[in-house]
């Protein structure tokens, strides 16, 4: 069997492995998903904005924290990291206006939102302390349905369900889909206490376990990603309320989205790599499933593309450069053709897609989405999918040339 078969064999079994352990934990919990615990006490809170150029949406932001109804959150600190444009000009005119907010800059740009969001902690004086990006929009239930989890003392983290605000042209619509997969996924694995990311856009903490947790890595590219291992690694739960929900703007051209999700995976890469040695040690969930899980999306993405390509590159030299394919008449496209209908990677990659189809098809029956259908499922699966590779590869290059910037806007 070649090589570049037994790799996408074990692709899809593990594609099937993790994909039924999912379909088993939603026909055991489905029950369960939007609830969320009462909360027995009104902690006090703090939700911390950094904000760098975003003078059309921060105004939008602070409004939508001042119609939330938990009445126990004491302040809204707005931390501005130098903007060019004229972001602190409106949060101070916001905070002349509400003794609830806070308007603070740091002296000098950070260069990231970690930065920002860790020169905001010291001001903080109450129990729980929470963050929201400048361009996110939670309901104003959000923070009332993700208190009730804190009165489990081991919870240290409980993130929301980020869904997309903007959705009008062809990429935006398809991450409006994206992230209500992501979302999906990451409250399946909360019944397993693998909710293995607390988003940007809305998350809280307890204030004395993050401070005491060293409060976010100023070096990583995706912070929140980086907290929640360090929590986790830690013994800590981190918890999803799926009816907490927050909107955010995505990016709307394939330039912005690549710059984004290279960030996603550099960030990612940079994590996996600080915590591999928690792998498959301790007593919960994040040693013997969430490094795995992560690991292996990884490990065999990068792998898959790379014997493909170099399949398909084969192909192409032997039959454009040699001469039976001239002499003989071959079929240019022959290449194109895998020959395992009767093996058993067609068995596997069949009931992968099966099983994906069954996945996307209950997400799609649980979630309030704007595009729905048979239709959005083919084109994610097959065409916005596959385009994960390109921020992967852009992640991998940026690592060789020691490029690890946030690029702003």
């Amino acid at each position: 069997m070649q090589t570049i078969t037994i790799v996408y064999t074990i692709m899809f079994f593990f594609g099937i492995y993790f994909l039924l352990i999912f379909l088993i934990l939603y026909s055991r919990n489905r029950k369960d998903i939007y609830s969320y615990p009462p909360a027995d006490k009104d902690y006090s809170l703090s939700i911390i904005i950094p904000c760098y150029n975003e003078e059309k949406n921060i105004g939008a932001t602070i409004e939508s924290l001042l119609n939330s109804d938990y009445k126990n959150l004491k302040k809204i600190i707005i931390v501005d990291d130098c903007s060019k444009d004229n972001s602190y000009k409106i949060i101070k005119e916001y905070a002349k206006k509400n003794p609830k907010i806070l308007a603070v800059q740091t002296p000098k740009n950070t260069g990231n939102a970690a930065g920002a969001k860790n020169y905001g902690v010291q001001f903080v004086k109450t129990e729980l302390i929470g963050f929201s990006d400048s361009d996110s929009f939670p309901n104003p239930d959000a923070i009332s349905k993700m208190i009730g989890y804190f009165d489990n003392p081991k919870v240290a983290a409980v993130t929301s369900r980020v869904l997309v605000k903007n959705s009008k042209n062809f990429l935006e619509r398809f991450q409006d889909f994206d992230y209500a997969v992501i979302a999906w996924g990451r409250k399946i694995l909360d019944f397993i206490d693998s909710v293995y990311v607390t988003n940007g856009p809305l998350s809280i903490y307890r204030t004395k376990v993050f401070i005491d947790s060293g409060c976010f890595d100023e070096k990583n590219l995706t912070e929140d990603i980086e907290i929640t291992w360090n929590l986790l690694s830690k013994g800590y739960k981190t918890k999803m309320s799926y009816s907490s929900i927050v909107y955010t703007i995505v990016p709307d051209n394939l330039k912005q989205w690549v710059n984004q999700r290279i960030r996603w995976n550099l960030g990612g890469l940079q994590t996996l790599n600080k915590y591999k040695k928690f792998c498959f040690k301790g007593k919960n969930a994040f040693g013997y499933f969430v490094l795995s899980y992560v690991g292996l999306a990884f490990f065999l993405a990068l792998v898959g593309f790379f014997l493909l390509f170099r399949w398909v590159f084969l192909k192409i030299y032997f039959y454009l450069w040699t001469m039976p394919f001239l002499i003989k008449g071959y079929n240019p496209f022959e290449f194109l053709k895998f020959n395992f209908l009767t093996s058993i990677l067609f068995i596997f990659s069949t009931s992968f897609l099966i099983l994906s189809l069954v996945y996307y098809l209950l997400i799609l029956k649980d979630t309030n989405l704007k595009s729905k259908g048979i239709i959005t499922i083919i084109v994610y699966t097959f065409i916005y999918r596959p385009l994960y590779i390109i921020p992967l590869l852009g992640a991998i290059y940026r690592i060789h040339k020691k490029d690890l910037r946030w690029y702003t806007k």
